[in-house]
């Protein structure tokens, strides 16, 4: 009994090492490989995420942009400035430009929602229900176009 089951185990080991063997030597990892395709190709991104923005600044840049925009406007004593702004600010259009919850910079693919008879952009699909659950506590960051210090 004790010689059959040694007798097993060696023919089971004898095969696998011959079935590694025989595998290894026929292993062809590179057959068929054309390599990466030439600039402007058919190469399609890994990761494509149809909600993200197409060009998306850093926090500290789109930070800089709107102090530089409020900057300017305050500089301007005779409200032409504010005139310009409300101009500016279609119906349709958000008064803001970046996304008080997230920080990103406002989607104009994605829905807006109204707070005091103002267009508020969102800068992702999540933001938005936040806002609508506490637009008292959102609604005025969005209006003076800043991020919420969490």
């Amino acid at each position: 009994m004790t010689r059959n089951i040694f007798l097993f185990l060696g023919t089971f080991v004898a095969g696998a090492l011959i079935a590694l063997v025989v595998r290894a030597a026929m292993f062809a990892p590179h057959v068929g490989h054309e390599g990466h395709p030439a600039a402007g190709g058919d190469y399609a991104g890994m990761v494509s995420n149809p909600l993200a923005p197409a060009n998306v600044q850093p926090r500290e840049a789109a930070t800089a942009s709107s102090t530089a925009r409020s900057a300017a406007a305050h500089e301007n004593h005779s409200g032409a400035a504010t005139k310009a702004v409300t101009a500016k600010t279609a119906p349709g259009k958000p008064v803001n430009s970046v996304c008080a919850i997230c920080g990103m910079d406002v989607d104009p693919k994605m829905p807006t929602a109204q707070y005091q008879g103002q267009t508020i952009g969102f800068g992702c699909k999540m933001c938005r229900p936040k806002f609508e659950a506490e637009p008292d506590r959102y609604g005025p960051s969005y209006l003076k176009n800043e991020v919420i210090k969490r």
